[in-house]
C-alpha cells in the first residue's frame, strides 16, 4: 500500500491511497492526483475517483462504498453502474457510520449489499470472471477531454442545470442544481460539488455558527455597557448609568435565549434507510 502520485501507472496487486487534501482519479491506466475543488465538503472525495474510473475503464470497474458520513460516493457509484460496472455497498448494520452505504443503496441499483467481512470472496469471484461485456453499458468514454471532465467536472454550463437561491458552503457562490445520475446534487462556479444531504448539513452548521456568533456579540455588548455604566456612576451620571445597565441586562437576556436555543438542539441530518423501492438481497448479486 502506498500514497498515489500523479502519472503513476496502476499495477496489479497494489493498493493506492489518496494523499491528504488531494483527489485521487484515474486516467487510462494511470493515476491522476489533483488538488481540485472539494466535493461533498471533502478532499479527497470518493465521487471523483468513481467517476473517473467509470469513464476510463467502463464495465471493468468494481466500486465499493464502505462506512462513512453523508452521501459521498453515491453519485460516483451511479456513474459506475451506468457504465456497466459492479456496485457493492457495506450492509447498514455492519457499518460503523452507515450514512454513505445507506445513501448509495437508496439511490443506486447496487449489485451487492454485504458485510465487509464477506466482500473479499465476492470481489475475487468477480475479478476471476471474463471481461464483462454486452448489455451492461459502454466500456468507456471516448475522448480524453470527456474522461477528464468526468473526473474533474467544470462549473455548471449545461442548460439543463437549474440556478438556485442556495449558496455554496465552501465559497459562498451561487449553486446550480445538476440534472444527472444519482442523488440531487449542486455545483458552484468554482466547481465545488455537494449533495442535497451535504448542503442541508452545511446549512445547519451555518445556522449554529451564526447563532453562536450572535450570542457572543450580545455577551460582549452587555459587558461593554456594564463597563460604561460603571464609569458613568463613578462620575455621578447615575441616570445615564441606569440606562446602560438596562441595555446590558437586555443584551444578556437575549444572548442567554440564543444559547438555550442552540443547546436544545438544531435539526439533525437523518440517516437514510435502505428504501423498499430498491430491495437489495443481502449477500447476493442483484439482477
Amino acid at each position: 500500500m502506498s500514497y498515489a502520485s500523479d502519472g503513476l501507472d496502476i499495477r496489479y496487486g497494489q493498493v493506492y491511497v489518496a494523499p491528504p487534501d488531494f483527489h485521487l482519479t484515474t486516467d487510462d491506466g494511470r493515476l491522476a492526483v489533483r488538488h481540485g475543488p472539494r466535493e461533498n465538503r471533502f478532499r479527497p472525495a470518493v465521487d471523483p475517483l468513481f467517476r473517473s474510473a467509470a469513464a476510463s475503464h467502463g464495465d471493468r470497474v468494481i466500486a465499493i462504498v464502505l462506512s462513512g458520513s453523508l452521501a459521498d460516493g453515491t453519485h460516483g457509484l451511479a456513474m459506475v453502474k451506468s457504465r456497466g460496472g459492479v456496485a457493492i455497498v457495506q450492509s447498514e448494520e455492519d457499518a460503523l457510520v452507515p450514512h454513505m452505504p445507506a445513501s448509495a443503496a437508496q439511490a443506486v441499483a447496487v449489485d451487492y449489499v454485504i458485510p465487509a467481512a464477506e466482500m473479499a470472496p465476492v470481489i475475487a469471484s468477480l475479478v476471476g470472471k471474463p471481461h464483462r461485456t454486452g448489455g451492461r453499458g459502454p466500456a468507456a468514454v471516448g475522448s480524453t477531454a470527456k474522461k477528464k471532465a468526468a473526473a474533474d467536472p467544470p462549473p455548471p454550463a449545461d442548460p439543463a442545470d437549474t440556478p438556485t437561491v442556495f449558496t455554496c458552503p465552501e465559497c459562498g457562490g451561487a449553486l446550480w442544481e445538476l440534472e444527472d445520475h444519482g442523488p440531487l446534487r449542486y455545483r458552484c462556479h468554482v466547481g465545488h460539488g455537494v449533495t442535497s444531504d451535504g448542503l442541508a448539513e452545511a446549512q445547519v452548521d451555518g445556522v449554529e455558527q451564526s447563532l453562536w456568533r450572535a450570542a457572543r456579540a450580545l455577551a460582549e455588548h452587555a459587558e461593554l455597557r456594564r463597563r460604561m455604566a460603571s464609569r458613568a456612576r463613578r462620575t455621578g451620571l447615575d441616570e445615564l448609568a441606569a440606562g446602560w445597565e438596562m441595555e446590558a441586562e437586555e443584551s444578556k437576556r437575549r444572548g442567554d435565549e440564543i444559547e438555550r436555543l442552540v443547546e436544545s438542539g438544531l435539526p439533525k441530518i437523518r440517516v437514510p434507510e435502505f428504501g423498499p423501492a430498491r430491495p437489495a438481497r443481502r449477500g447476493k448479486q442483484r439482477g
